[in-house]
């Protein structure tokens, strides 16, 4: 052979060897590259800390908020409030909605692994019941004072017999799904079908959930971890934001010129909340409704709205016009604020010097704050209203379980139904920390429940919050408007009617 045509065949072999060398080299990179790609992560600011990871046990709205990404129910809410089916497939109820039956979706699982079935629905309604062998008391009167009985026709059947027509029944299947039997382990381990999984919880400092891989959605969650951080300090939080810690946090009025707008969006909307200033009617000067009313002359809503929540709806009565089918108009000016008159009634009364002490709990800024304006305004009066910061699990405790305050400044939540919303106010109903009593009421909420005629429902819902407003039963106040902070970089957040911080839907650009 040639030398000549020898270089040449060892130029070509190297040159073989080069490209096979350099196409490895490419093949190894790229294996790295998805070998070493990092989960994605977003942080959540909330407020107040878990008040029970168990959803049959938690009261707190905030949890809820939160929980509902690790649970899910039979139906659930779109942003509009309307419901549409969710763990059911589709449903259907006889002519007198007495009785609804479901379908459910044949490939959805628990975090566990295990397939939800028709008798997961069944034990987690007879549990919130209370006929279950390991829960034998009712934890929701809501469920166990409208429900007959829940039978599992078949793996994916489910019938739901009432006691009586209830038109809200339908809304009150948001309620989470757990697996048969697993309520004693729900509050330190919880299980449900939701998009995202429990990993960890540290009282106090946060919540760890990690995305379900098996959620029934395709393609969702888009986030692999998400942390909910817990922030009894705004500051500690604002300041947390602008170090870019925190993905998406709710604040208040006050804090939004803090919030660096190269690096932030603020989403506003109503809240369908109602604030008041919640007067216990067993108090012995409360169950005066001269006083009750002079306390609602001496309040001004306007300066309050003004301070802490410009663009708040005022309200006269337990319900949000967002809810704008059910709500009841011209209520909000009923008690005009007018001081000589607060005081005449209070002298009619025999209350000249009346003092009492309101509750409010510190993780709410808003509420805290509303407090510190209203005993302002009533001093003008000539009442002393001492206020008492208590934390949050010792509100839940006292106030709204065990009735121990004689004023309290709160949110109530909306619901997606008025009875969630109106409920509240009625005698014999078990969170009713007002100690509201009318029995005129509780006929026109028991009326509104079993009536399907719509027309008639919304007249005995309006008729309701004109009786609250009418016994000057409580001071309400506003439906703050809710101010999102959302970090730039994230796309897909939605607002609804309800607190649900929903993470499905999130993702990074």
């Amino acid at each position: 052979m040639k030398l000549g045509k020898v270089i040449k065949l060892i130029s070509c072999l190297c040159a073989v060897t080069m490209f096979l060398v350099g196409c490895t080299n490419a093949n190894n990179e790229e294996k790295d590259d998805v070998s070493i790609k990092e989960p994605t992560k977003i942080v959540v600011g909330i407020p107040q800390d878990i008040d029970s990871l168990d959803p049959h046990l938690s009261n707190a709205t905030g949890t809820q908020e939160v929980m509902y990404n690790v649970f899910t129910g039979l139906v659930s809410p779109t942003s509009n409030g309307d419901l549409v089916p969710e763990i059911a497939e589709s449903y259907t109820t006889n002519y007198d909605m007495t009785s609804y039956t479901f379908k459910l979706h044949p490939n959805i699982k628990f975090h566990d692994g295990s397939d939800l079935t028709s008798a997961d629905v069944k034990y987690s309604l007879d549990r919130l019941c209370g006929n279950t062998s390991d829960q034998d008391k009712p934890l929701s009167s809501s469920y166990s004072n409208v429900i007959d009985n829940v039978v599992a026709e078949d793996d994916y059947t489910v019938v739901v017999n009432l006691k009586q027509t209830d038109a809200a029944f339908l809304s009150k299947m948001t309620v989470a799904i757990m697996p048969e039997n697993s309520g004693a382990t729900q509050a330190e381990n919880p299980v449900g079908a939701g998009p995202y999984k429990f990993k960890s919880y540290t009282p106090g400092v946060s919540l760890v959930l990690e995305k379900n891989e098996n959620y029934y959605i395709s393609n969702q969650p888009y986030i692999d971890v998400a942390e909910f951080k817990i922030f009894s300090d705004m500051n500690t939080a604002v300041l947390s934001l602008s170090n870019g810690e925190i993905n998406l946090m709710n604040i208040t009025e006050d804090i939004i010129p803090q919030i660096p707008t190269d690096r932030f969006t603020i989403v506003d909307y109503p809240m369908n909340t109602v604030q008041l200033l919640g007067l216990n009617n067993d108090f012995e000067p409360f169950k005066n409704k001269k006083v009750r009313e002079a306390i609602n002359y001496a309040v001004d809503k306007d300066e309050i709205i003004s301070m802490i929540s410009p663009n708040a709806a005022k309200l006269g009565s337990n319900f949000s016009p967002v809810m704008s089918l059910y709500y009841k108009e011209g209520l909000e000016n009923m008690y005009a604020t007018d001081v000589e008159k607060a005081k005449s009634l209070l002298k009619e009364a025999g209350y000249v010097n009346l003092k009492f002490t309101c509750r409010v709990a510190s993780e709410y800024k808003l509420n805290v704050e509303a407090t510190q304006i209203i005993r302002e305004q009533l001093l003008k009066a000539g009442i002393d209203m001492q206020i008492e910061i208590i934390d949050w699990s010792t509100w839940l405790d006292d106030v709204y379980t065990n009735r121990n305050h004689e004023a309290t400044v709160v949110g109530f939540t909306g619901k997606l139904d008025p009875d969630g919303i109106l409920k509240r106010y009625v005698s014999d109903y078990s969170k009713n920390f007002i100690n509201y009593n009318n029995p005129e009421y509780d006929n026109l909420i028991s009326l509104a429940a079993k009536e399907v005629e719509s027309d008639k429902r919304i007249n005995y819902y309006k008729e309701a919050q004109k009786l609250l407003a009418d016994d000057a039963s409580s001071v309400y106040i506003m439906d703050p408007s809710n101010h999102v902070v959302v970090d730039n970089k994230l796309e897909g957040y939605i607002n609804y009617p309800i607190n649900f911080i929903d993470l499905r839907t999130l993702r990074f650009k």
